[in-house]
């Protein structure tokens, strides 16, 4: 059997296992830490059931995370994350960096990594990880859905109650039924990657309006707040 299969077999396996182990029901929305930014989304913060996509740009590993932050605040204190990648990912950058994970509160003993051979084997396993009602969080990083696969991920998350953050680097804009488009980049922050900050663009929210946010990362309360645009606009002026 080829290493891919092998792999995401296992993991088909360990879903299941976990399965048996008891499903989640919560269905609310997850505030994101700002009452700012959870007012300007229509369930009052992030829906929990449902698929979001993440844009970064090429090049920029700053949208995994804020992916990261977005997961570790789905998946609670206590939830089990999936971090879905393609192979040749981690050949260019590496595995995700646990220390750093840490910090968004996603500790080892919560976090499950798995990657694919191809964008289609990524779609399958996040698919089928979404009808894994034990998880919190199935993120797939290296993939941007159309409109008939993420509709597909849209019902198996609905179903189950998990959350899908879909995070892609560069790829081109396309038609999909994610409940939520964002567009993120790094910004400059004056506690460096200890306190991460991202200019993050809503560019589609089902039911909302976009926006557009300087949001920081607040080690202590494990949350996103938002930074007022005249201290934002004088760190960016200093730099």
């Amino acid at each position: 059997m080829p290493a891919a299969a092998a792999d995401l077999s296992a993991l088909r396996r360990r879903l299941r296992a976990l399965e048996r182990g008891g499903a989640m029901t919560e269905r609310s929305a997850v505030p994101l830490g700002d009452p700012v930014l959870d007012r300007a989304l229509p369930w009052g913060g992030l829906a929990r059931v449902g698929v979001h996509q993440l844009e970064g740009l090429a090049g920029e590993a700053s949208v995994s995370g804020f992916a990261a932050g977005l997961g570790a605040r789905c998946a609670g204190p206590e939830g089990r994350l999936l971090w879905l990648r393609l192979r040749r990912d981690r050949q260019e950058a590496g595995l995700p960096y646990g220390p750093g994970l840490a910090r968004y509160g996603i500790t080892a003993d919560r976090l499950i990594l798995a990657e694919a051979e191809s964008a289609a084997a990524l779609l399958w396993a996040l698919e089928e990880a979404l009808r894994c009602g034990a998880l919190s969080v199935a993120l797939a990083e290296g993939v941007a859905p159309d409109l008939t696969a993420s509709r597909r991920l849209q019902l198996a998350a609905e179903a189950s109650g998990v959350t899908a953050l879909m995070v892609s680097h560069g790829a081109a804009p396309v038609r999909s039924a994610v409940l939520t488009r964002w567009r993120v980049a790094a910004a400059s922050s004056p506690s460096g990657v200890h306190r991460p900050r991202w200019q993050v663009e809503l560019l589609r929210c089902r039911g909302g309006r976009p926006g557009s946010w300087m949001l920081e990362w607040e080690n202590a309360a494990l949350g996103f707040s938002v930074v007022p645009a005249l201290a934002g606009r004088a760190l960016a002026q200093a730099v």
